[in-house]
């Protein structure tokens, strides 16, 4: 419950110092917040805490991702033929989370320990493709 808490008001802060919901730093930085859960919610071994932090940040990373003409509108002119690579990582999210929740909803009857090490991998994946679209759209 605390950590629900602390990442609405981050979320709440975030919005509010942005004029534009769409304003690329805010929403990197609740991106980054609702990750932040999922990974907690591993280490505590919080399954219907990773659940919920993991359809919100899906959610969230589809919306501000998914699109090429909206992501393209929040980069720098010269950054705008990088948009492509967010879609990328969108995709490669969206992969990643329903890894995680197929784990979480033990869809194949796998054991608890090879669900948990799926899922985990299953967020480093997400990580790196955070990571990677950082990577060449900073460059």
């Amino acid at each position: 419950m605390k950590k629900i808490i602390i990442t609405s008001l981050v979320a709440l802060t975030i919005s509010l110092s942005s004029l534009s919901a769409y304003d690329l730093k805010s929403n990197m930085l609740l991106l980054n917040a609702e990750l932040r859960d999922v990974q907690q919610g591993f280490i505590s071994s919080d399954k219907q805490g990773v659940k919920e932090a993991i359809d919100k940040f899906a959610k969230h990373a589809e919306e501000l991702l998914g699109n090429k003409d909206n992501f393209a509108k929040m980069l720098p002119k010269d950054k705008k033929n990088k948009a492509k690579e967010a879609v990328m990582s969108a995709q490669i999210i969206a992969h990643n989370v329903q890894i995680i929740r197929d784990a979480i909803d033990n869809k194949y009857g796998q054991s608890g320990q090879i669900r948990r090490e799926e899922s985990q991998r299953a967020y480093t994946y997400i990580e790196h493709a955070c990571f990677r679209c950082h990577n060449i759209v900073r460059d």
